[in-house]
């Protein structure tokens, strides 16, 4: 699966540069193999977030969620149809940001995951399926069966 970790640093010295790359790497995915979804992570661990949070700053967590929202919308608006979203606040940070105006639920991944069809207020209201994952359950293998599940 193709995929790029947000570098926090980055975001923290351009955050609309490093999204605007982020997005344009996925278009270039699409394009090599429409098949294969791209994916985007921010830590391997949680040292991540300790090491990336200068004294005063925001915190690195605020700034993935804005990043990964803000990569929601260009990925929405480039023509994505399907997004996986894992960890609460960065779930509704991405619902805030497509301005989600409402979910029908769909097909149970796991408990407490299911896809859902929403429509977003961006973009003229699109269509896309979207599911959101919070919290530590779940097997280790829920996004790519998840993502199996629809295609």
């Amino acid at each position: 699966m193709p995929h790029r970790k947000l570098d926090v640093a980055a975001l923290r010295r351009d955050l609309p540069a490093t999204v605007a790359g982020r997005a344009a790497f996925a278009r270039e995915q699409w394009r090599l193999d429409p098949a294969r979804p791209p994916l985007f992570y921010a830590v391997d661990d949680l040292a991540d977030l300790e090491r990336t949070t200068p004294p005063g700053e925001a915190p690195a967590s605020v700034l993935i969620e804005e990043a990964l929202a803000a990569l929601a919308v260009a990925l929405v608006d480039d023509g994505a149809r399907r997004l996986l979203v894992a960890g609460g606040e960065t779930s509704g940070a991405v619902v805030t940001a497509l301005e989600v105006r409402g979910l029908a639920i769909g097909a149970p991944l796991a408990p407490g995951v299911t896809w859902a069809r929403a429509e977003t207020g961006t973009g003229g209201g699109r269509k896309i399926d979207l599911a959101l994952k919070s919290g530590n359950f779940g097997g280790t293998d829920i996004f790519t069966e998840a993502w199996s599940a629809l295609v």
